[in-house]
């Protein structure tokens, strides 16, 4: 049976056919409007696999920022917390459950602020990084995080501010907040006129540059974790260079490169699934930086 493509939400696709129009007519109105954009979620439906996973768990809630987040339960064991990219839901990772709950593990997910069935229309890296801290509190840490896209950025967020961990997976993690914005540009067909006000409204809002919240820039923060990278070659939102960047300034990390997957095939194949888990198996050692090919 073929699979149906999930529609992008209509907003997104009102903006997509607006803001250029709004960029060309009213470019004061478009800079600010492009920040908005940026911190602002849209919630996709959830496809039916999903829907069955999320059956299947055990959810509850907790509070973050006066806003119910949903959290997800599969299993019993050590905890292994899976953390999804931007706009994406905690059963993304359904193919992983299974696997990982035969092991003995027990598989933990959320939906984050403004994301999935949780509260909020917006969000931001540290608020993800915030819920993972309070999950980390709950569970006394993880045994391993593994986090897709926006989520592993996140994750590693989280574990330089004190979450307890060794092992971390990042699957198709962008790490070069230039890349990061030209993508953003080119999905809402904006030029680079907003992004000087761009980047002065990050350095109010947070005190610093966004470039200093790149996994560029901090990777070096997590040194003592053992380190998986796993991206497509044929990734149209993050290129390879994301990952050749982090295993250069990571003594301790392992690169498995696939092909044929894009950025979010990849949460459902078998070998990815079975190369997180054994990470998760094996004994901490420095790998070879040489790029390992599993999948042509």
């Amino acid at each position: 049976m073929k699979q149906r493509k999930i529609k992008t939400p209509l907003p997104l696709r009102i903006i997509a056919s607006t803001y250029p129009i709004v960029e060309a007519v009213a470019p004061w109105l478009a800079k600010r409007w492009f920040v908005k954009i940026f911190f602002s979620t849209a919630k996709y439906k959830f496809p039916h696999g999903e829907i069955e996973a999320a059956e299947m768990a055990t959810t509850y809630n907790i509070s973050y920022e006066s806003k119910k987040v949903l959290v997800y339960e599969w299993g019993d064991g050590k905890p292994v917390l899976m953390v999804h990219g931007w706009m994406g839901r905690g059963t993304q990772f359904r193919k992983f459950i299974q696997t990982f709950n035969e092991a003995g593990y027990k598989v933990v997910a959320f939906d984050a602020p403004g994301h999935g069935k949780s509260d909020g229309g917006s969000s931001h890296i540290l608020k993800f990084a915030d819920v993972i801290a309070q999950l980390s509190e709950r569970y006394n840490g993880f045994e391993m995080i593994i986090g897709h896209s926006l989520g592993g950025v996140a994750s590693m967020h989280a574990i330089i501010k004190g979450v307890v961990t060794n092992k971390l997976v990042m699957i198709s993690s962008p790490a070069i907040a230039d890349e990061i914005m030209s993508e953003f540009r080119k999905k809402i067909g904006a030029t680079e006129l907003a992004m000087p006000y761009f980047n002065n409204h990050i350095e109010q809002m947070f005190g610093c540059s966004f470039e200093e919240f790149s996994a560029k820039q901090n990777i070096h923060l997590i040194k003592h974790i053992d380190l998986l990278l796993i991206h497509d070659q044929d990734d149209r939102e993050v290129s390879l260079d994301s990952p050749k960047v982090l295993m250069a300034k990571h003594d301790n990390a392992k690169l498995i490169r696939t092909s044929g997957l894009g950025h979010t095939r990849i949460l459902k194949d078998d070998f990815v699934v079975e190369s997180t888990l054994k990470h998760l198996q094996s004994e901490k050692e420095i790998s070879s930086k040489d790029p390992v090919l599993i999948r042509n």
